[in-house]
Order: structure tokens, then C-alpha cells, then sequence
């Protein structure tokens, strides 16, 4: 997979992830999973700055 996939897979998943914590959400998420899911998209954030800074 190349740099610029990665960076669009990244993006993605942070996209579906805030949707997923976001007012228009199918299904309500326990206090857990919520926790778990923002920790997973400040991770993803931290390596898409990276990417993104790499790739300038």
C-alpha cells in the first residue's frame, strides 16, 4: 500500500469514527466504547500529522 493510501485509509477511519460519536449516529455507544473509540482516533490523527509531515 503506498503512502498516499495510507494517509486516505487514515483519514477515512478517523471520517467514520467521528460520524460514529457524532448526533446523527445509528446506534448509541456504551461510555466504553466511546473511550476506546476516541483513543483510537487520537491515535489515528497523531500518524496521519506524521504521514502528512513525511510526505512534505
Amino acid at each position: 500500500m503506498s503512502q498516499q493510501d495510507d494517509i486516505k485509509a487514515n483519514a477515512e477511519a478517523i471520517a467514520k469514527g467521528l460520524r460514529a460519536l457524532g448526533k446523527n449516529r445509528v446506534v448509541a455507544l456504551s461510555v466504553h466504547k466511546s473511550k476506546e473509540l476516541i483513543a483510537e482516533l487520537e491515535a489515528r490523527s497523531v500518524k496521519l500529522l506524521e504521514q502528512l509531515e513525511a510526505s512534505s
